[in-house]
């Protein structure tokens, strides 16, 4: 049967109208992303999910030098510092000098600081105790267990104008709830341990030094990773994981934020969640908004991205 020429233009015009809309809800949808200004070198931001708040890790200066100026500060999440001073090196009794990744665990706000972890009351940023951990190097991220103990990253490196040298030192770091601390990991050769998130039973490791993340057994820690995922690019900062299984994790070199799925066996799929971020340090989520903290190191700023 032949298409009448009135009916098959109807046709075609029907296409027209309807395939930019195809194409339209087909189309990725970015981030939207807010930035909040204001800060003094901030280094890692934390959903405090008690509180419901963001607390940010503001170093002011050096990341290697003991000066006791740093601080740290309280955002609303819609972007409105509470108090950018909340916890303060400068007020009597309290030390922090450059203060890096944050966790929160038994009510206790656990802060890596160099070589030392501060441990501060959550609800209103008392200090409780100073954990030293002898031998350290530079301590970098925390993540919380689900048995209330920690876990925290030694990078290994000294940072100087030059960048960062190998020192040695470079570990994963376990504290437990009364405060006893071991090593899970000492090995020079480990690429400086950055990024650290740990679940169903894994504990996840970003690096300064390699353009990779590890899967580590959290009961049978050992340098010999149980999965290797290689990434666009290095210089690997902060790192989370989503209650789906997916992996965030920062990238200097790229200045973005990589999305991996691991995607149980088969072969992980990569990609760049966001781009055009310039120092993007250490991660925080906010799993109530699916959105993603990033503080931006050198523009004293810190990005709010609602992740769809």
């Amino acid at each position: 049967m032949k298409t009448q020429p009135k009916r098959l233009a109807a046709v075609l015009a029907c296409l027209v109208a309807v395939l930019p809309a195809c194409a339209e809800s087909e189309a990725p949808t970015a981030p939207e992303l807010r930035r909040v200004g204001g800060f003094s070198t901030p280094e890692s931001v934390l959903h405090d999910e008690e509180r419901d708040v963001y607390l940010v890790s503001n170093i002011v200066g050096s990341p290697v030098e003991k000066d006791d100026r740093a601080f740290i500060s309280r955002v609303s999440p819609d972007g409105e510092i509470l108090d950018l001073t909340w916890i303060d090196g400068a007020s009597e009794g309290v030390t922090l000098s450059a203060p890096k990744g944050m966790a929160i665990a038994g009510g206790r706000l656990y802060v890596a600081d160099i070589d030392v972890i501060r441990v501060f009351d959550a609800s209103d940023g008392a200090p409780i105790e100073d954990i030293e951990v002898a031998g350290a190097g530079l301590l970098n991220d925390v993540a919380a267990m689900p048995d209330g103990s920690i876990v925290v990253s030694d990078s290994g490196v000294a940072i100087g104008e030059g960048g960062f040298t190998s020192i040695g030192t470079d570990a994963l770091i376990a504290v437990d709830p009364g405060g006893e601390v071991s090593r899970l990991i000492a090995d020079p050769a480990l690429p400086h341990p950055n990024g650290v998130a740990c679940a169903e039973g894994e504990i996840w490791v970003a690096y300064l030094g390699a353009a990779r993340v590890d899967a580590l057994d959290a009961l049978d820690v050992s340098p010999r990773p149980r999965r290797e995922i290689s990434l666009p690019a290095g210089t690997l900062d902060g790192l989370v994981r989503l209650d789906d299984g997916r992996l965030l994790v920062s990238s200097w070199d790229a200045g973005a934020v990589f999305e991996i799925d691991p995607a149980g066996d088969a072969a992980p799929r990569v990609s760049t969640l966001a781009a055009d971020l310039p120092s993007p340090a250490d991660l925080g989520w906010d799993r109530a908004r699916n959105r993603l903290l990033v503080p931006l190191f050198n523009d004293g700023e810190i990005v709010l991205l609602d992740v769809k």
